[in-house]
């Protein structure tokens, strides 16, 4: 879906009510969802709507409607293809809990108008003429900025009233349920997940603090990602159906000390006698855990490769301090960002070992930073209602909350370091990347997109090129090498993925481009063969 016209062709088949599969679905519930799904989907169409007028114009309430129908298409197919993936994995086919959830179908509705806006959004980013004459009077603002780029996330959760920590229980199963999502978009709803966990589900009426108080209640909150396994890679089998139906929060209710394997469809068995009660753990809090740590790691490394890699020493000491911060001292992430413990802990650091790095030298660096704000080190959150500087932050609540567990670092015998977390990369797979060319530096190679979608026709311009350069890259090659190389490139088992490498600066990433990659006797021979083949289409022409 890289494209609105490419959206509209891929949810042709798809249709604004529950397909005949997913009408058995339903009807396999012991409590039947449909008519509460339909009810849903009809309130949540006029609320967007409204919505939607608000915010671009009075006159646009109809794409409201036109966006929300795609995204209806869009939501039933998804839930299709998450109960398909489900009845193989548990070998069951009443879903009744899981269907008869309120909050996970808002919030599959909400991801799948997302992915719409989103694809809107680009389109208008890359191409403004798209669909100006509707909105020059009534849908736009700003001095001619189109107001669909005013509808990004987290709007959607505003207009649905959804919090952002349940919202994220789905973004992982959508992108594995939806293959046809473009990468941009994949890589959207990934920027999503990560504003998510950096801020807004730390949002003061998030309910992430309830459970993080309940969990700390009933034992230590690094159960929600044991240290331990923080420098191996990031591996979890659950789905949107574990992280909904996993408990919001430890209750008295106990199990049995050994797993339980029911299906999300069946109740928890009763505790078996003479065996250890354990009370349930939230699969939702353990995997948002999982995923805060190694963004957390991403950005402290991504910083301290620019200022400090003189001081090897000093990056696990300040991993531990940021971990301990997120583990114990959660509060301190109330309306705020994780980018300001972040910056904070590095600054304490440094300090107690007496290295030279100041709080303006930290913030500089920052800026360099991908996906930052100013915002975050000019108004940051010191107390109810008052906003200041970071440095102000520091001196008057970080270190204020942390100076008894920053001056360990200063004794000869300091506090057990945290392993460092491996290095974080994107759990979604981008079948449409391209591959390094093997003994090249600057051929890359994709694989063949879907026919369907590619363009039925050549111009005499781009056959010409794609003549040259298969002569020029390939002279000698034949026809069963090339289907090794299309073997090569859509298997899904890429052994030449490029490892992250954070002591040198990462090659930028270089395609073809016809007529500015060649030079010299090359360039000579593409110019020849174009007036060649320019000369041949005169020829033809009657």
């Amino acid at each position: 879906m890289n494209s609105i016209a490419q959206l509209r062709v891929d949810l042709t088949t798809s249709g604004d009510q529950p397909s005949a599969n997913l009408a058995v679905y339903f009807m396999n519930c012991t409590v039947d969802p449909t008519e509460e799904v339909l009810q849903r989907v009809e309130s949540l169409g006029l609320l967007f709507s409204q919505r939607f007028g608000n915010a671009v114009g009075p006159r646009c309430v109809g794409l409201g409607k036109q966006r929300f129908t795609l995204g209806i298409r869009l939501y039933y197919r998804v839930m299709e293809s998450m109960l398909k993936s489900e009845e193989k994995r548990l070998s069951v086919q009443n879903f009744s809990k899981l269907l008869n959830d309120s909050t996970f179908h808002t919030s599959l509705l909400a991801c799948a108008l997302e992915v719409v806006m989103a694809t809107y959004g680009g389109e208008f980013l890359q191409n403004h003429l798209d669909e100006w004459s509707t909105f020059k009077n009534g849908g736009y603002s700003n001095g001619g900025v189109p107001v669909e780029t005013d509808l990004c996330f987290p709007w959607i959760l505003d207009v649905f009233q959804l919090t952002a920590f349940d919202f994220y229980k789905v973004i992982e199963s959508f992108i594995k349920a939806e293959p046809s999502l473009s990468k941009d978009i994949v890589k959207h709803l990934e920027r999503c997940e990560h504003l998510i966990m950096e801020t807004i589900a730390w949002r003061e009426d998030s309910p992430l603090f309830e459970l993080l108080k309940r969990t700390r209640e009933e034992g230590p909150v690094e159960q929600a990602e044991p240290p331990a396994t923080l420098n191996q890679p990031l591996q979890h089998n659950h789905t949107a159906a574990d992280l909904y139906l996993s408990p919001v929060r430890p209750s008295s209710r106990t199990l049995p000390a050994a797993e339980s394997t029911a299906p999300p469809s069946s109740q928890p068995s009763a505790p078996a006698p003479h065996q250890t009660p354990r009370h349930p753990k939230s699969n939702s809090l353990s995997l948002f855990y999982k995923k805060l740590y190694r963004l957390a790691y991403m950005r402290l490394k991504m910083l301290y490769t620019q200022l400090l890699t003189s001081h090897p020493e000093l990056e696990p000491i300040m991993w531990t301090l940021f971990q301990h911060t997120l583990q114990n001292e959660y509060e301190l992430m109330r309306d705020r960002h994780l980018d300001q413990l972040m910056m904070s802990a590095m600054y304490a650091i440094c300090k107690v070992k007496n290295v030279d790095l100041r709080f303006k030298t930290i913030v500089t660096a920052y800026k360099n930073m991908p996906n930052t704000n100013q915002e975050t080190f000019k108004h940051v959150l010191i107390r109810e209602g008052q906003y200041d500087s970071i440095i102000v932050f520091y001196n008057l609540v970080f270190m204020q909350k942390l100076k008894t567990n920053i001056l360990q670092y200063a004794s000869p015998r300091p506090p057990t370091l945290s392993p460092l977390p491996h290095i974080p990369r994107s759990p979604y797979k981008f079948p449409n990347s391209p591959l390094r060319v093997p003994g090249s530096n600057n051929v890359y190679i994709s694989p063949m997109k879907n026919p369907t979608r590619m363009s039925p026709v050549m111009t005499p311009r781009t056959r010409s090129c794609t003549k040259i350069l298969l002569s020029v890259l390939f002279p000698l090659q034949t026809s069963d090498k090339f289907q090794k190389i299309n073997a090569m490139v859509n298997s899904s088992d890429r052994s030449l993925k490029r490892s992250l490498d954070m002591s040198s600066a990462p090659k930028p990433l270089k395609r073809l481009r016809c007529l500015c990659l060649f030079s010299g006797s090359t360039r000579t021979r593409m110019q020849e063969q174009k007036m060649k083949d320019d000369a041949e289409s005169e020829k033809d022409k009657p």
